[in-house]
């Protein structure tokens, strides 16, 4: 339904409505209805700053504690599917639970009377990596460094359960944070599978998802934690090149991905040092066994490469300054995480300050008009009515206010719980990650001494069929009988420690799958832990939301009824000169809608 907008009052009416039935004055057409709406009863839109194939990104500001806040909004073509819908909520809940460093943080999520789905960030003022890299090669230091960001947000994630789906330059965001000005976060964490449109240059060169997809994510649509990893290494073959691996039109793109070895970055770029190679193309191989056993292995071979390189002066950016994303992917001012325990209590003006001073104003004029009190009943009834509607949305609104102020308490509470756990689950996956490596390489060589061992025994029984028949006593033993029982003795000897090696390997190996069993476990606790602190948050805020939403629909209920008994007292003071001048610059901002 059309939404207008008086441009005096600023106030909002639904439907065919021709004038401002508070001021006279013809009502214009709002061309974007989300701009000056609140969500959730905290949220307040002020600007659109971005959009995409899946929906549309405003900055918002969280009104109870005056915090930017991004919003996204799923495109309505998947909100008319309610299957969409309950995964976009689903995938949001998942990316909100992770809570890592290097992770966009999803702080809020849900669905509005008319059918609005959004997911609540934090705001993020920086650039992306897309432009950042903007078709030119970056030192190698500086790119191995955030794609070791890239994949320690990956990590947490997949242990969590929780895929990407879409890693690409346009997904990975700098902010500067603590010094760094190359502070990595991951945008559109967990709910890609949305997004269809692929972007094509003007030159007819692919720029989107499938210059990142793996072989086995083309052929058939697998998508797991190594597909994750391909597209990292992708990122970073771009990061050291200025280019993707594989370039070409959609079609071309998609072939090579399956079927076409990667050209070294060694031979792209001169002077790269030939150790990056290794790392990169075997994240890039078509074969996902022979990729990086998981995001843990990847984060170790990229510090271990970091190490090994020599340091160099990275650039430092300016420091930044106030302002919004626009043409960029949105986001924000980043949290700080000290900022996690104490938050203030900011009063922002609402259109409820300035109907209290609206109908202060009413009955100001109303006394004026009538000195000896003879207000008309009608009038006077209004007036009671309107400060009647006015006491009962303040009410409302502390309500609100207070829900909103517990919800963050208890995300507060939840969050630094999770990074407590998430630390530890980390430290244990890790572990986990090196022993299972390690386990891998036992693996190989208890195999090569089981293989020794069978041809040991292969070899005896050879020469066991060859073996001369006892001799009497006394009899001559021949110089040929004599070298094939030294034969037969060292075979023994051989097959004997074959045999020890084989016995030894096993035990390791047994050692240290009870070791890796005992790190799953701990691993598998820690988890239980975090599941059983995110459904009971889940439900806490489930219920609050509740609350909230039952508020706000009262809130608009007294809120109509405020407006039409505002519109009674205005056509009656509109008509008296003495309160032309005051009628007319009379506000009435968001009386309609908010």
């Amino acid at each position: 339904m059309d939404i207008s907008q008086c441009p005096r009052c600023r106030t909002r009416f639904r439907g065919e409505v021709a004038a401002c039935p508070i001021d006279g004055e013809a009502l214009v057409r709002v061309q974007d209805p989300l701009i000056g709406r609140t969500i959730a009863g905290r949220y307040l839109i002020e600007d659109k700053i971005g959009g995409g194939g899946m929906g549309v990104v405003y900055r918002g500001r969280h009104q109870v504690i005056d915090r930017l806040v991004a919003i996204k909004f799923l495109h309505h073509r998947f909100t008319r599917d309610p299957t969409s819908r309950k995964r976009f909520l689903g995938e949001a809940r998942a990316a909100n639970q992770i809570d890592h460093d290097n992770i966009i943080d999803i702080t809020d999520f849900g669905e509005t009377d008319d059918g609005l789905v959004y997911l609540v960030m934090e705001h993020l003022q920086g650039r992306s990596l897309d432009n950042e890299i903007g078709g030119k090669p970056m030192q190698p230091v500086r790119a191995l460094r955030i794609a070791v960001q890239i994949a320690s947000g990956l990590a947490r994630a997949h242990e969590l359960d929780v895929i990407h789906r879409d890693v690409k330059p346009a997904n990975v965001f700098l902010i500067r944070r603590r010094g760094d000005p190359d502070f990595v976060k991951l945008l559109d964490f967990g709910i890609a599978r949305f997004e269809r449109e692929v972007r094509i240059t003007d030159r007819g060169s692919l720029m989107g998802t499938p210059e990142y997809m793996a072989p086995e994510q083309v052929r058939h649509g697998e998508v797991n934690p190594s597909t994750d990893l391909y597209a990292v290494g992708c990122v970073i073959y771009e990061m050291l090149t200025g280019q993707p691996p594989f370039m070409g039109n959609m079609s071309e793109v998609l072939v090579k991905q399956m079927r076409e070895p990667p050209i070294a970055p060694t031979r792209v770029v001169a002077g790269l040092r030939p150790e990056i190679d290794g790392v990169v193309l075997k994240l890039l191989q078509k074969d996902p066994a022979r990729r990086h056993r998981d995001a843990f292995h990847l984060v170790d071979d990229l510090q271990s490469l970091l190490d090994r390189l020599p340091a160099v002066d990275l650039p430092q950016l300016e420091p930044e300054r106030g302002g919004s994303l626009q043409a960029q992917r949105s986001a924000s001012e980043p949290k700080p995480p000290e900022d996690s325990q104490v938050r203030p209590t900011v009063h922002v003006p609402t259109e409820l300050d300035e109907w209290a001073q609206r109908v202060t104003l009413y009955q100001q004029m109303l006394m004026r008009a009538h000195p000896n009190g003879d207000i008309p009943g009608p009038l006077q009834v209004s007036l009671q009515r309107m400060q009647l509607a006015l006491a009962a949305m303040l009410k409302l609104r502390g309500e609100i206010d207070d829900s909103a102020r517990q919800l963050i308490a208890r995300e507060d509470e939840v969050r630094a719980t999770r990074l407590r756990i998430g630390g530890a689950l980390d430290e244990l996956a890790r572990d986990e990650s090196k022993l299972a490596r390690s386990l891998d390489a036992d693996k190989q060589q208890a195999e090569v001494a089981a293989q020794a061992l069978q041809q040991s025994v292969t070899a005896l029984a050879r020469l066991a069929k060859t073996a001369p028949k006892p001799k009497r006593a006394g009899d001559r033993v021949s110089d040929a009988d004599t070298e094939l029982w030294q034969a037969l003795h060292t075979q023994l000897a051989t097959l004997a420690l074959a045999d020890a090696q084989t016995t030894q390997m096993q035990a390791s190996l047994e050692t240290g799958r009870l070791a890796w069993d005992d790190l799953r476990f701990q691993v598998a606790q820690l988890k239980g832990r975090l599941a059983t602190l995110n459904a009971d948050s889940s439900a806490a805020q489930g219920n609050t939301q509740e609350r909230v939403h039952r508020a706000e629909t009262e809130l608009h209920v007294e809120l109509e009824r405020l407006v039409a008994e505002a519109e009674n007292l205005a056509g009656h003071l509109r008509d008296r000169p003495e309160f032309a001048t005051t009628m007319r610059s009379l506000g009435a901002r968001g009386a309609k809608l908010s």
